[in-house]
């Protein structure tokens, strides 16, 4: 069979750029819709889960005809984050939810949460279609690229511009309406964009950067997951650590459990709900890195800062706290101080001169030298008329004053 044929135009697939967002984008490129482009250039019918499970065959296919590695065209879709995102596609499998959202825990022990089980359930893939995007994005005709991240109930913000992502209708770069055309460009705040920077991270690089150390994306993912689902228990089942999950609804100003009396899936939910949970979710983070509530959960000690630590030189706090910065240069400056003080304390003087003088106290010429730079110095010799090498007093007061130093 003959290859198929390099496509004279194509553009470079943007990080984290969803399949479908791609293909439209080429399609334009020769004025064709996608449909068109599947069906006559590709020769597949109409794909409904490009951003999914894209057909292996069609992957090939568009492989040959922009020449970009296959794995990275399947990483397009979500197929390509199984195991990371979440841990299968098959949406029967019973105990799907308890495994991944039920083994962490951070707000709450684990013991205080009910397992549930829900037939027909994958992590993080909603029931109803996710619409929003960046408008600082797609404003820009250069860019126009709508990401994989933001077809699901994951994100709140752009991890480029900062901004709230909002919804829109149509297809970017043919027809493109925003749904609040009225409204102003929102950034996000810190806690949202923390939050998000470290989702990016995980979708771009694989691993996460927390206080504590460096963890692996899926942990990260399921971490989330479990974060969102704490938030929506029921205050009766928490026991004493339901004010912990009040604390946080109050925090973002939303009421409990945004408004929800039952408990369903998170990805079930409807759009505003699930964006009120991811905020939430977000306010919740923030709370724990500044140590405003401290929860029982296990993984919730990934989130506090290091504690502060110094190198010692292993004396007790009490003895270190009494070290000397430099010990050569407080010797030096109780000479000093010893010099001076000998110029009028006859005492002093004789103290010095004995400690200068241990082990000359048999050379005659050298205790004379000694008197004499005694002298230069200003020292009277008079004060020195009485010295007794053996003297009570000897190296006594210098003593006493090098120990108090040190």
């Amino acid at each position: 069979m003959k290859p198929a044929a390099r496509w004279p135009l194509h553009p470079a697939p943007r990080e984290g750029e969803a399949l479908s967002s791609w293909l439209h984008r080429v399609a334009a490129c020769y004025q064709m819709e996608v449909r068109d482009l599947l069906e006559h250039d590709l020769g597949h019918g109409q794909v409904d889960d490009l951003d999914t499970a894209p057909p292996l065959s069609l992957l090939t296919v568009l492989s040959q005809r922009s020449g970009i590695e296959r794995d990275r065209l399947r990483c397009m879709s979500i197929v390509g984050w199984v195991p990371w995102l979440l841990d299968s596609l098959d949406d029967e499998i019973p105990a799907a939810l308890e495994t991944y959202a039920f083994q962490c825990s951070v707000l709450l022990p684990r013991h205080k949460r009910k397992i549930r089980t829900v037939a027909r359930w994958r992590a993080w893939l909603p029931r109803q279609p996710v619409d929003r995007a960046c408008p600082i994005c797609l404003n820009d005709p250069a860019d126009q690229a709508i990401l994989l991240a933001w077809k699901l109930p994951l994100m709140l913000s752009c991890p480029q511009h900062g901004c709230w992502l909002e919804s829109y209708w149509g297809v970017p770069g043919r027809f493109l309406r925003w749904e609040n055309t009225d409204a102003a460009l929102r950034t996000a705040g810190d806690a949202i964009a923390a939050m998000d920077q470290r989702t990016w991270q995980a979708l771009t690089m694989g691993y996460v950067e927390l206080p504590r150390r460096r963890i692996h994306a899926g942990l990260w993912f399921r971490m989330l997951r479990t974060l969102l689902d704490e938030l929506n228990t029921p205050l009766s089942m928490c026991g004493t650590y339901a004010g912990y999950i009040r604390h946080v609804w109050e925090g973002c100003g939303y009421p409990l459990r945004a408004g929800q009396s039952l408990w369903r899936p998170y990805e079930t939910l409807a759009p505003v709900v699930q964006l009120q949970m991811l905020e939430a979710a977000a306010t919740a983070i923030h709370l724990i890195e500044s140590r405003v509530i401290s929860p029982p959960g296990e993984q919730a000690a990934l989130f506090w800062p290091e504690p502060q630590t110094g190198f010692t030189n292993g004396l007790p706090t009490r003895e270190r706290t009494q070290e000397p910065i430099n010990v050569w240069q407080e010797a030096i400056k109780a000479i000093n101080e010893a010099v001076a003080d000998a110029r009028h304390n006859p005492e002093t003087a004789r103290s010095l001169f004995a400690l200068a003088a241990y082990g000359r106290r048999h050379d005659p010429e050298s205790l004379e030298r000694l008197r004499a730079e005694f002298s230069k110095d200003g020292i009277p010799p008079a004060f020195l008329s009485h010295y007794e090498p053996d003297g009570p007093f000897a190296c006594r007061k210098i003593s006493d004053r090098l120990s108090d130093k040190f």
